[in-house]
């Protein structure tokens, strides 16, 4: 009767029903539960706000003025049998985008090369002189080193390693010498035409990608194995120039300026070093909600003066580039692996919940989201499209960059899709590399595997006349 008469009554005449205790357990019931859901807008807002995380920043020789803040100056145009995409996310800034490519999807396969036995492709390929170098990964049987004709896909040299000689990390092509590091300690060094070794450098074990400027190579040393140093090494002979010790290992590559190095660590510190002496300029330690320090794996990224870095926490992270200072924070759906992609003004990013993002670079509002499957890799923009691939199942999305419509698939990818240069196009799957054209531009199979059928009808009087 009571309930009856509190839905058809109202609430004060149910109340006048009541005893007393039932009277005072009412009101105190009501107001556990408006302060439950206070309480609970409350979390929430702090939560948003990044209250229950916190960063902490130590200087150094901090520079006056934000070098990432300049902008890049533009690409030289480059004939096809000079493609360059020399570096992991393709330039000093890790920004993930060529603004020399011009190809735009449906494209057809021209070629295709699998990987020997059960190794897979962990990290893309990079290219440089019209030579394309990627590193396969095989527990079981070891690992190899490739180095193919980037246009005709032939096969200039192979290096095999047993294990434990892994490469986890993508080769950096510096001065025309391919640089890589491996789960066995050694930084290698090879021509990139010959194939014949420059050096070999007993450091510890690593796989953080090496990119070179101005003479010198830079990575640094982890996962397990590793000793939790950034490194610079002379380009031709691989003499030290300076090491520094970060707080736990690095999976991270460097992301450069004038004369500033970026790379996070496993320590949950991302750090900004002078790049000619290896001094500190900051560090800026970024702790989660119980006071745990949050792991970084991925390479930070540089964009109009912020640098952009994903946790294993699941959060993104833009920092100020001059001074470590937080800008923004943006809570993902899962461990952010991959590094980021910047252009005109957003970042994209995906992460292990299978979430795909676009945020404003400057306020880290997001802009748009797509659900695929678990990510790993980073994205790459190409004139106005944004691709990403997925690690189950492995497929290679396209998305419009700016409204996040897709516009092409294709079935294979797994860890980070495409590099590319001009109007030529490599995509990384899970133990093949393809390179892909434009349709229209070639009569081979079309990326679904099937041939275009002007192409059939063009081949049909070739078949018949026995060519």
């Amino acid at each position: 009767m009571g309930v009856l008469s509190l839905t058809s009554a109202g609430p004060s005449r149910a109340l006048r029903t009541l005893s007393p205790m039932r009277k005072r357990l009412f009101r105190i019931g009501a107001g556990l539960a408006v302060l439950g859901v206070v309480a609970a807008a409350v979390v929430y807002v702090l939560y948003e706000s990044g209250a229950f995380r916190s960063t902490d920043t130590e200087r150094g020789e901090t520079l006056p003025t934000n070098e990432a803040e300049a902008p890049e100056p533009p690409p030289k145009p480059r004939p096809a049998a000079k493609a360059s995409w020399p570096f992991f996310r393709y330039d000093e800034r890790r920004t993930g985008v060529n603004p020399g490519a011009r190809a735009r999807p449906p494209f057809n396969v021209r070629w295709s090369k699998k990987v020997p036995r059960n190794g897979y492709l962990e990290a893309p390929a990079v290219v440089s002189d019209g030579v394309l170098v990627y590193g396969s990964y095989g527990k079981r049987f070891g690992s190899d080193l490739f180095a193919r004709d980037a246009r005709t896909g032939r096969l200039l040299w192979r290096k095999h390693y047993r294990h434990p000689a892994n490469f986890a990390g993508s080769p950096g092509i510096y001065r025309r010498t391919v640089y890589v590091t491996s789960h066995d300690g050694n930084l290698r060094a090879y021509r990139l035409r010959s194939g014949k070794i420059r050096f070999r450098k007993k450091i510890a074990a690593a796989e953080s990608p090496p990119i070179g400027r101005n003479g010198l190579v830079y990575f640094g040393d982890g996962p397990r194995g590793g000793d939790g140093r950034f490194r610079a090494v002379h380009w031709r002979t691989g003499r030290t120039r300076w090491t520094f010790k970060a707080s736990g290992t690095i999976s991270s590559g460097a992301a450069l300026t004038r004369s500033t190095l970026y790379f996070a660590s496993y320590g949950g510190s991302v750090y900004a070093l002078d790049r000619f002496t290896g001094r500190l300029r900051w560090r800026t330690s970024v702790r989660g909600a119980r006071g745990n320090r949050v792991p970084f794996y991925s390479t930070p990224a540089l964009g109009r003066g912020r640098l952009i870095v994903g946790g294993l926490d699941g959060s993104v992270y833009a920092l100020d580039a001059r001074t470590g200072d937080q800008k923004w924070r943006y809570d993902g759906d899962g461990y952010v692996y991959g590094s980021a992609s910047i252009w005109r003004g957003r970042v994209y990013v995906g992460d292990f919940g299978g979430g795909f993002h676009a945020i404003s670079l400057r306020s880290g509002r997001r802009l748009w989201k797509r659900r695929i499957g678990p990510i790993i890799g980073s994205p790459t923009v190409m004139r106005g499209i944004v691709y990403i691939s997925s690690l189950r199942p492995p497929r290679t999305y396209a998305y419009d960059a700016r409204s996040g419509r897709q516009v092409w698939r294709f079935k294979d990818g797994q860890f980070s899709p495409i590099i590319a240069d001009g109007r030529q196009v490599w995509l990384t799957g899970k133990a093949r590399v393809y390179r892909l054209a434009e349709r229209g531009r070639s009569g081979r199979k079309t990326a679904s595997g099937k041939g275009s059928a002007a192409a059939r009808r063009r081949a049909a009087p070739r078949r018949a006349r026995g060519e």
